[in-house]
């Protein structure tokens, strides 16, 4: 156990993306004693059902990403979703949020041929030719 949930002292994760895999994401976290903060672009999504606080903002939006981090000051932000920010989330972690898997691993794999370009120019692992 990490600690206890909605005390002022709890450990709190942001979850991006409240889909069904948020859900269970969440479900663990709160196994752990973590306060659970769901966001998402539509209302009711299945995380924020379980999430003792949840938000609806559109993740594409730098300044909303950066409004929710600041008012709910999480411990940890996760990213679960293709359509989030990911330069606002690289630029705040390099000023301390701590982001999981890190921003950049989040941009890469968010960005199929960033990723692609990643193993095959910068790892030299063989990949098919493809046209995005």
């Amino acid at each position: 156990m990490l600690g206890s949930a909605t005390r002022p002292q709890a450990t709190r994760v942001l979850l991006l993306g409240a889909g069904e895999l948020g859900k269970e994401v969440a479900i663990e976290c709160q196994r752990l004693g973590l306060e659970v903060i769901a966001v998402d672009r539509y209302a009711d999504a299945p995380a924020m059902h379980v999430a003792h606080r949840s938000h609806v903002i559109d993740m594409l939006d730098g300044d909303a990403l950066k409004a929710i981090i600041a008012q709910e000051q999480p411990h940890y932000v996760v990213p679960e979703i293709e359509a989030i920010a990911t330069d606002t989330l690289v630029e705040l972690e390099a000023q301390g949020l701590n982001v999981v898997p890190t921003a950049n691993a989040t941009k890469l794999t968010m960005n199929r041929e960033g990723i692609r370009r990643l193993a095959a120019e910068t790892l030299s692992i063989p990949t098919s030719l493809c046209f995005l």
